[in-house]
C-alpha cells in the first residue's frame, strides 16, 4: 500500500508560480489594451457627436462672405456687429444662449448655439470675433475686412 500512496502523490500534476505569473502577466496585457481602447473610444465618441466644430467652421464662412467691399461696420457692446454695404444691412449679435444674425431688418437666422458669451473687436482692417460656448470651448477668428472704395 504504500507503493500507491507514493505514486498517486507524484503523478498529481499542480499549479506551479511560474504557470500563475504568466497567467496574471497575459491577463495584465489585455486589461491594458482594453482600457486604452474604451479610453480611445471614449474620445473618438465625443468628437465625433460634438457639433461644435462644425457650427464655428459654417459661422466663419458666413461672417466671412459678409465682409467684402463693406461700406461700413459698427459694434455695440462688444456683443454686437452691423455690417453695412450696397443694399445690405448684417446685425450679428448675441441673444440668450445663441449668436442670430438679420439681414435688412427682417427676422433672425441662428448662425450658432449654445453660446455662452460672445466678444466682438475691431482693430483698423481685422474683425476679430471670440466665442466661449457653454461646453467651455472657446473659439476665436480674426477676419480682414475690405471696404468699398468708392
Amino acid at each position: 500500500m504504500c507503493t500507491i500512496n507514493k505514486m498517486k502523490i507524484s503523478n498529481q500534476l499542480g499549479y506551479t508560480l511560474l504557470e500563475g505569473i504568466l497567467h496574471l502577466a497575459v491577463f495584465m496585457l489585455f486589461a491594458q489594451v482594453l482600457v486604452a481602447t474604451m479610453w480611445w473610444l471614449t474620445n473618438t465618441e465625443a468628437s465625433v457627436t460634438d457639433s461644435t466644430e462644425i457650427e464655428w467652421a459654417l459661422f466663419i464662412q458666413y461672417v466671412d462672405s459678409y465682409l467684402t467691399e463693406v461700406d461700413s461696420i459698427e459694434i455695440e457692446n462688444l456683443t454686437n456687429l452691423t455690417i453695412r454695404n450696397d443694399k445690405t444691412t448684417y446685425k450679428v449679435g448675441l441673444y440668450k444662449n445663441l449668436v442670430r444674425k438679420q439681414k435688412n431688418g427682417d427676422g433672425h437666422e441662428q448662425m450658432l448655439v449654445n453660446v455662452e458669451s460672445l466678444f466682438v473687436t475691431m482693430e483698423d482692417n481685422l474683425l476679430q470675433i471670440k466665442v466661449n460656448f457653454l461646453n467651455g470651448i472657446e473659439k476665436e477668428h480674426a477676419f480682414y475686412v475690405t471696404f468699398s472704395t468708392e
